[in-house]
């Protein structure tokens, strides 16, 4: 069984998931500050129509004009052609993220404990888990009168323990909501939010309690009482044991969590054999490197060895992708495998391996040059996106020029200004100290020769390696 721990402060709540042995199975930040949008329900305003792209931005009363793809969703299509102006309902389905603004959708849902409701939909979706053939049809039996009235459900895998009282309630909630919803839509502004997911703690109930978790410990009194107030509200008091965390040692340490936080940070991932992961996250793609480092078997031949070495990449793999909640195009680069009969295994194991995860991610197969395309959606900012900024200095490529490259852009910049009949003053270049080294005597001297100015260099230490300046220096 699994435990949820949770370190509290009003600035931002720090969620894990541990296992029987204290291992991070799961992570969830949440920073009030960082306005979430994802679920929510607006009335939008359509501000551009782009039908080459099939596509149009609309305004929801964020910052930024959000995305509508025309070519997907049942209502989206039934909508017709769209004008500037003309309003629609839609829900943000990603988050902005990486510069890029937020997308939605046409085909609204609602999440509650049990299921979720699709308004634009038909029929009923069991969750797969859901292996029980009666129990499936029992669900199938109460879903219907309220698939009468034309709408869809989709059944989640908690929905197999609850009563019968527990999901015709769960039902009748979501479509009293959307009745409201439809009502404030017609009176609502432009630019309006109508709906909004459910607050934090409310969320971790409804997409973690139904996966083996039978504890929660938290070391806040509201937190704690809130808590309380929803295992009672979903008849889940009795199957969850919730503790208060009030000893003066903080409850991360006592759990060893925070050092396996530290480990999230890391580019390299170590593996128990000796090899390890390299992990490069960029706007586009995510890239996994599988290393074999000083591992080399213990038996077999070298196809042997590499499959041992992949698999164990392969768990780690879909273990990182959970705990930093990796999203989008993941392309992992394995350990080449010489056999057909190999690759097949490995990619079947990895298919298994997140098949756990709870967020959708799809093992797509091996391309032609060997690398395996995995995806995994992604809706809310990862771990990565969180906890870290774009690097002021090198843009986030995680490089910098060398101090020679800015040693010879200056040089060339001089010379381009003194061809061009720019250079009319003496100059003073203010460079990083470790450029300075560059800018010898006899460099300096042959440049005052060759643009017949006076050239002084001076070093500013506040300056990055990329900055320099090239400042006008009067006559002594």
């Amino acid at each position: 069984m699994k435990r949820i721990v949770a370190n509290v402060m009003a600035e931002e709540i720090r969620m894990v998931v541990l296992d029987e042995q204290n291992e991070l199975v799961d992570t969830a930040f949440y920073r009030p500050t960082r306005d979430e949008t994802i679920n929510h329900i607006y009335k939008g305003v359509v501000r551009n129509v782009l039908p080459g792209m099939s596509a149009a931005f609309v305004d929801i009363g964020l910052k930024q004009n959000v995305y509508l793809n025309l070519k997907q969703g049942k209502q989206t299509k039934a909508m017709g052609k769209l004008f500037v102006g003309q309003n629609v309902l839609v829900q943000v389905v990603k988050e902005e993220m990486l510069g890029k603004g937020a997308r939605v959708s046409a085909d609204v849902s609602l999440a509650g404990r049990f299921m979720v409701l699709l308004p634009y939909s038909e029929g009923l979706h069991i969750s797969k888990r859901i292996t029980d053939d009666i129990l499936r049809a029992q669900l199938a039996d109460m879903a219907a009168p309220y698939l009468a009235n034309g709408c869809g459900f989709i059944l989640r895998t908690a929905a197999a323990e609850a009563t019968a009282e527990e999901l015709q309630g769960d039902m009748e909630f979501l479509w009293r909501t959307w009745h409201q919803l439809q009502n404030r839509y017609k009176v609502a502004k432009g630019g309006t939010e109508l709906y909004s997911d459910a607050d934090f703690w409310f969320r971790v109930i409804r997409e973690y309690l139904g996966h083996d978790v039978n504890e929660i410990i938290v070391d806040d009194q509201g937190a704690y009482e809130r808590l309380q107030e929803l295992l009672s509200i979903t008849n889940m008091a009795d199957a969850v044991t919730l503790r208060q965390h009030t000893a003066a040692e903080p409850i991360f340490k006592e759990w060893q969590v925070e050092s396996q936080l530290d480990t999230l940070l890391n580019s390299t991932v170590e593996l128990p054999s000796g090899g390890f992961l390299k992990i490069d996250t960029t706007e586009a793609l995510t890239v996994i490197d599988v290393n074999s480092g000083h591992f080399t078997g213990r038996s077999g031949t070298a196809g042997e060895v590499a499959l041992e070495v992949n698999r164990e990449a392969a768990r780690m793999i879909a273990r990182q992708l959970r705990l930093r909640d990796i999203g989008g195009i993941i392309v992992c680069d394995f350990i080449d495998l010489p056999k057909k009969a190999q690759r097949d295994e490995l990619l079947a194991y990895l298919t298994q391996l997140v098949r756990e995860d709870r967020v959708k991610t799809v093992v797509c197969g091996i391309t032609s040059l060997g690398l395996v395309e995995i995806t995994r959606k992604r809706e809310r900012q990862g771990l990565q996106s969180i906890l870290f900024d774009t690097c002021s200095q090198c843009g986030g490529t995680g490089q910098l020029f060398s101090a020679e490259t800015v040693y010879l852009q200056i040089i060339r910049r001089l010379r381009e200004l003194y061809r061009a009949g720019r250079l009319k003053s003496n100059v003073l270049i203010e460079v990083n100290d470790e450029v300075k080294q560059y800018f010898t005597k006899s460099v300096v001297s042959a440049l005052e020769e060759e643009c017949k100015r006076t050239i002084k260099v001076e070093m500013q230490p506040s300056m990055s390696r990329e900055a320099y300046s090239l400042l006008a220096l009067g006559d002594d």
